[in-house]
């Protein structure tokens, strides 16, 4: 579903209903990807819930937002300010005519959700922030270098490489142990394909850039106090670090990321419930797509007691 935004954006919205009989009194879940994602980043986790209503966005410049109607590109002059944002999520609900919401958040997608539960406390009824939200580009500057330094370590790479080698390399990398089918069939959507084979971010690069600035303008440490609904954090923890591990090996920014978001949970108002998840890759929902699953279902079920 095309949805056109109050400013003349599109974003693109899938509604599942996973219960019908209970639709009416189910509480919807809306989702939201992280940066260069899109909507069905979520399917593995969608797959393993047993019911309820969700929807799931292309928020506006990623996956089938991208394009205009007629299938060319939108270009790259589009407001990414967190207010605007946030706004999106709420002209969906509208549209959808759904009154009250529970809004999760992954990495970008997290500090999307945040901003959304505190500029909007009556439509949203609670959050969870997956391994994103609580601090963001803004709170490295000083720590990894200038503004531009840290955004320029953020530049993400050009692609432009064969399709087949996309594959091969995403399949090797940290989701390797997980790797199959289905978690190609959820990432393909990210990327599109030139006449030539070549694989790029159908974000593109323009656009990823303005996405993060966006993120730069952000301070989520304005919103922490000021949110009234309770919000789950999962913070995702691959490593398992040694004692005698040299943090001087890491690269700055790695480390300031560390330092920032160590800072950004130890002292979390009450509304805040806090999951550290060792193990567990920043894209979760790919990794363990059943146990974000069961954390959506066990706030849904808390949310309604």
């Amino acid at each position: 579903m095309r949805l056109q935004m109050s400013d003349g954006a599109a974003v693109v919205a899938e509604d599942f209903n996973l219960s019908p009989a209970a639709i009416v009194q189910e509480l919807p879940i809306v989702l939201l990807h992280g940066l260069s994602q899109q909507r069905h980043y979520w399917r593995p986790v969608i797959d393993r819930m047993r019911g309820g209503r969700i929807i799931t966005l292309d928020q506006r410049g990623h996956g089938d937002a991208s394009v205009a109607d007629d299938g060319s590109d939108i270009g790259v002059d589009l407001d990414f300010r967190m207010d605007r944002l946030a706004a999106d999520v709420i002209e969906v609900l509208d549209a959808l005519n759904i009154p009250q919401a529970i809004v999760v958040g992954h990495s970008w997608g997290a500090s999307v959700a945040l901003h959304t539960a505190t500029a909007y406390p009556a439509r949203i009824r609670a959050c969870a922030l997956i391994d994103g939200g609580l601090f963001g580009p803004r709170h490295l500057v000083g720590r990894a270098g200038s503004h531009d330094e840290v955004r320029e370590a953020l530049r993400p790479p050009p692609l432009g490489m064969m399709q087949p080698v996309l594959w091969e390399a995403i399949s090797a990398g940290d989701l390797s142990p997980y790797w199959g089918p289905e978690l190609q069939a959820a990432l393909e959507p990210t990327f599109r394909t030139d006449e030539m084979g070549r694989v790029f971010s159908r974000l593109g690069m323009d656009r990823h850039m303005a996405v993060l600035d966006g993120l730069f303008d952000y301070d989520s440490r304005l919103d922490i106090p000021a949110v009234a609904c309770p919000v789950w954090v999962v913070v995702c923890d691959p490593r398992v670090v040694s004692v005698d591990k040299d943090s001087d090996s890491e690269d700055p920014v790695s480390r300031a990321w560390e330092v920032a978001r160590d800072e950004a949970i130890a002292d979390l108002p009450a509304p805040f419930f806090v999951q550290r998840w060792h193990r567990a890759l920043h894209d979760v929902p790919l990794q363990w797509p059943a146990l974000v699953a069961g954390l959506l279902e066990t706030i849904a079920e808390r949310t309604r007691a």
